[in-house]
């Protein structure tokens, strides 16, 4: 198998990382922008990890990956567009930098770097968003994150169509709070939460049982009830 994964330095990346890798031998082109952690997974795992820095709220980041990607690996069994990030600031609290820069990260550059790769997956290959089930509710505290993967959320919908045209699965990830350090950097401590180890080797199921959606914990799954109502929530909701 060969594998993209961004945001594959730190939480669910890093898990799906490590599985693909020490248990699925599988090839591995892992995105980050840290270099150095970077460097310290092509070591623990040298010859299946393929490391790429690329910051993913540019194009010019989303367009690095893509080109190593048909470089290196050639062909794609499957892309996790996994790198997201969100900040716990109300919507007008934003700066126009972060505002740019979060829609880009996760919304345009994964539907753009699924583009991209699409000609170099075959018929049985996925591709999978982690979005978050924050999308069914108003995430009073993660506004912007929230608005950045409700459109993902739709835009994988459309996808899912598209794709399966071409024989490629989509799977949508909804998780509910993961302890990630997605928390920390947003500007929160949380101390609840899924292990991201779980919600990577569920994804990993997912995967192999070509399903189209999946909810960590399962039970969130009701919240797609609750959505049309869009009640609001003011704890964490990111991945």
């Amino acid at each position: 198998m060969k594998a993209v994964v961004t945001g594959a330095t730190s939480g669910i990346g890093l898990e799906l990382t490590r599985i693909l890798c020490a248990e699925r031998k599988a090839t591995v082109l892992g995105v980050g922008r840290s270099g150095d952690k970077l460097s310290e997974l092509e070591s623990a795992y040298e010859g299946c990890f393929v490391p790429v820095k690329a910051d993913l709220s540019s194009p010019e980041g989303v367009e690095i990956v893509a080109s190593e990607a048909r470089n290196k690996l050639g062909e794609v069994d499957l892309l996790v567009n996994n790198a997201g990030f969100g900040l716990y600031k109300r919507l007008l609290e934003h700066s126009d930098e972060e505002v740019y820069s979060m829609i880009n990260t996760n919304f345009a550059a994964p539907i753009v770097l699924t583009k991209k790769l699409a000609p170099y997956m075959k018929r049985g290959s996925t591709v999978v968003f982690v979005v978050t089930a924050g999308v069914h509710v108003l995430l009073r505290s993660l506004p912007l994150y929230g608005a950045s993967k409700i459109g993902l959320h739709y835009a994988v919908k459309a996808l899912r169509h598209e794709l399966g045209e071409k024989g490629i699965n989509v799977l949508a990830v909804y998780p509910g709070t993961v302890k990630t350090r997605f928390h920390e950097r947003g500007g929160r401590v949380i101390k609840k939460g899924a292990e991201p180890g779980l919600v990577a080797r569920e994804i990993m199921r997912a995967v192999d049982k070509r399903r189209k959606e999946l909810y960590v914990p399962r039970y969130l799954a009701l919240a797609k009830v609750l959505s049309c109502f869009l009640p609001v929530v003011e704890g964490p909701g990111g991945d």
